[in-house]
C-alpha cells in the first residue's frame, strides 16, 4: 500500500506542476496494479483516473537494491520515515 501511496503522490505532483515525467518504482505489484488490474480501491482508482490518457507520464520498474541512485535515496527516506515518532500521512480505508 505504501508503494501505491508513493505513486499517487508522484502523480499528483506531476499533474500539479504540469510536468512530463517518468515514475520509477521497484514494486512490480504496484506498477502492475496501476497498469493492468481492475482494482476497486479508491487510491488505485484515483491513480488510474489521473493517468488515463496521459501518454506523457510513464511508469517504469527498476530492480531493487541495484545501486540505482534514486532508488537508494528512496530507501533512505523510507527508513528515516519509519523511524519517526509521528506520521506524516494518514491512510483511510
Amino acid at each position: 500500500m505504501v508503494e501505491m501511496f508513493a505513486i499517487h503522490i508522484a502523480t499528483d505532483y506531476i499533474l500539479d506542476h504540469e510536468l512530463y515525467e517518468l515514475i520509477v518504482s521497484d514494486s512490480r505489484s504496484a506498477l502492475m496494479t496501476v497498469e493492468y488490474l481492475s482494482d476497486e480501491g479508491e487510491l488505485i482508482w484515483n491513480i488510474k483516473k489521473e493517468l488515463k490518457g496521459r501518454e506523457d507520464i510513464k511508469l517504469m520498474r527498476v530492480k531493487a537494491h541495484r545501486s540505482e541512485t534514486g532508488n537508494e535515496q528512496a530507501y533512505m527516506l523510507a527508513k528515516d520515515a519509519a523511524n519517526k515518532e509521528t506520521i506524516d500521512a494518514q491512510f483511510i480505508y
